[in-house]
């Protein structure tokens, strides 16, 4: 072995497929934190679209100027609202903007992670929040009386927060927005994209809007319509989610740019799943939520009739 050796020092370099041989399974040495700064460089990459960038900042300008003319004005805005905006804001940062959105151009699974985001946690949070009272508490009595009052009660808000309009809007900008041409277009472009996630989020706060009802909502909506109106949305999502993960061939070709066909459609299976499942746990969390909520305000009506039948045995 000494010669083999020796014949290697004096420059007989051993053959390719013995270094080969000698170097698998072993990390090359100038590189040994490659994973780790892999994992950074994900963490760090994040999907600064200049639109969307500024119009959080205007939000949260918008905001905080509201809560600053509403204190002005020796008023206050309930601390629940205030957490329901901040918990609403912090899910579209990290939808929109952290390296969730930039991971779900190339992943349909994460996409959909992002879209029941947008649907199912910010537009409740955001009608949790009572915007529309907050622009209520902030204008002046006579902006209030010729402007926003009128509106409110205008023939198309009544029919825009309609619980069956809102209901078909919603199905109709999930299904069609995922079974048409829509859906290619928005990962080939952030202008479409945007418009996409606009158009999720106003259809999903039409949705809720009629059932958080935490703002002067027009017509009367009770607590037993409502959960019959989540219930009867429940398989919205079940049936897409099943749809999408019972497909045997690629819906959208662009994500064939980041994988081959089997990793694609393997994806495409979890996405599938993830709307299905993960729709179901949602709207049975507000539908729980619901029921306690329901069950609070009957608390309430039966101590209001009893303090009444108390006051007018009193007086009998």
């Amino acid at each position: 072995m000494w010669w083999a050796v020796a014949g290697t020092n004096l420059g007989h370099g051993p053959a390719p497929e013995q270094l080969e041989h000698a170097g698998a399974g072993r990390r090359p040495p100038d590189q040994p934190y490659a994973p780790l700064v892999a994992g950074a460089e994900a963490v760090l990459d994040w999907h600064a679209d200049p639109v969307v960038v500024v119009g959080l900042l205007a939000l949260a300008a918008a905001w905080w100027a509201a809560e600053r003319r509403v204190a002005e004005r020796s008023g206050q805005i309930a601390p629940s609202r205030r957490r329901a905006f901040i918990a609403a804001y912090a899910v579209l940062v990290v939808a929109l903007v952290s390296p969730l959105a930039q991971l779900a151009e190339e992943r349909f699974s994460v996409h959909m992670v992002q879209h029941l985001a947008l649907l199912y946690v910010v537009a409740p949070l955001l009608a949790l929040s009572a915007p529309v009272t907050l622009v209520l508490q902030v204008v002046s009595p006579g902006v209030r009386q010729r402007l926003v009052l009128p509106v409110l009660h205008s023939r198309a808000v009544r029919v825009l927060t309609h619980p069956v309009l809102a209901f078909t809007l919603f199905a109709g900008v999930m299904y069609a927005t995922h079974f048409s041409a829509i859906y290619d277009a928005a990962l080939g472009s952030s202008t479409v994209h945007g418009v996409e996630h606009l158009l999720y989020l106003v259809a999903a706060a039409l949705f809720w809007w009629p059932v958080v009802r935490r703002d002067p909502v027009p017509g009367s909506f009770p607590w037993p319509a409502r959960l019959l109106y989540l219930v009867v949305a429940f398989p919205l999502q079940s049936f897409l989610g099943l749809a999408i993960y019972s497909s045997d061939r690629v819906l959208y070709d662009t994500y064939l740019d980041f994988g081959s066909r089997a990793s694609v459609l393997a994806d495409q299976q979890l996405a599938g799943a993830i709307m299905w499942v993960g729709g179901d746990l949602l709207n049975l969390i507000a539908i729980g939520i619901g029921l306690v909520a329901w069950m609070r305000h009957e608390g309430r009506s039966t101590a209001r009739l009893d303090a009444r039948l108390d006051a007018a045995r009193a007086e009998l």
